[in-house]
């Protein structure tokens, strides 16, 4: 036990030494945590998606539907900065209420009754866009790390503790249902509006989307557009703060 016990501590020390003259060179620290953060994102990302997709029942679209679907989708992806860091997927799920929702790590859903609702490519395209820049903006990995703290995920991640990632990946879950937040609808707002004008899209459809829904929610007859409205923050406001966003630059 005493042998075995030593060559853990040796290794320990090894390891310790090492990350010890990695982290000392200029630059690498940042460099270091951030390449863990992004592993950490990933591995929450998987996990989350695959508990999504053995509660959710997964719609296979006909071909031409999906490729139009697709082409929304990759076009806005190509705009945003975290296109080449993270594998961006798109996935459609049997639900009536109108919704899309992102995980850590370019996980997207988009729910059927979102796709029976819109009435051009561009309103869809605004819907995606903010989801995209949800994950763009790093909100879901954000409010885990306000909910968790960094030292805890990094903890576990070092451990690679495969249940307590799943833990946080239900929590990840929970936060796409109750929000990120005011400021981060605001913020996901406005991205999503530059990277969908960025794709060739115009905002005015994206107004167009919200009009409908202020206009189609006020009797409460649409329980589906309810659900939307009761996780984000007052339409009225967002739209405003669309209206007076800057152009988006052509380059």
């Amino acid at each position: 036990m005493k042998v075995r016990y030593r060559i853990k501590l040796i290794l320990l020390c090894s390891l310790l030494i090492f990350l010890a003259l990695t982290l000392s060179l200029p630059g690498n620290t940042a460099s270091f945590f951030a390449d863990m953060e992004l592993n950490l994102e990933k591995q929450i990302g998987r996990n989350s998606y695959e508990s999504i997709i053995a509660q959710m029942k997964v719609v296979e679209l006909p071909e031409a539907e999906m490729e139009r679907l697709n082409n929304i989708f990759n076009r806005l992806v190509q705009v945003c900065s975290r296109r080449k860091e993270l594998k961006f997927t798109l996935t459609v799920v049997e639900e009536a209420s109108v919704n899309a929702f992102a995980l850590p790590a370019g996980y997207i859903f988009v729910h059927t009754g979102l796709l029976s609702y819109v009435q051009s490519d561009g309103e869809l395209a605004g819907v995606l866009a903010h989801e995209i820049a949800h994950v763009d903006r790093k909100h879901g990995m954000s409010a885990i790390k306000r909910q968790v703290g960094m030292a805890l995920l990094l903890q576990i991640f070092l451990k690679d503790a495969g249940e307590q990632i799943t833990k946080i990946g239900n929590l990840a879950i929970n936060l796409t249902q109750l929000g990120y937040g005011r400021e981060a609808e605001y913020e996901a707002d406005r991205y999503g509006v530059y990277f969908m004008e960025r794709a060739g899209y115009s905002r005015t459809e994206i107004l167009n989307f919200w009009y409908r829904l202020v206009e189609e929610s006020g009797g409460g007859g649409n329980p589906g557009i309810l659900q939307l409205f009761s996780t984000h923050p007052p339409t009225s406001e967002r739209i405003k703060r669309i209206k007076a966003l800057p152009p988006t630059p052509t380059q």
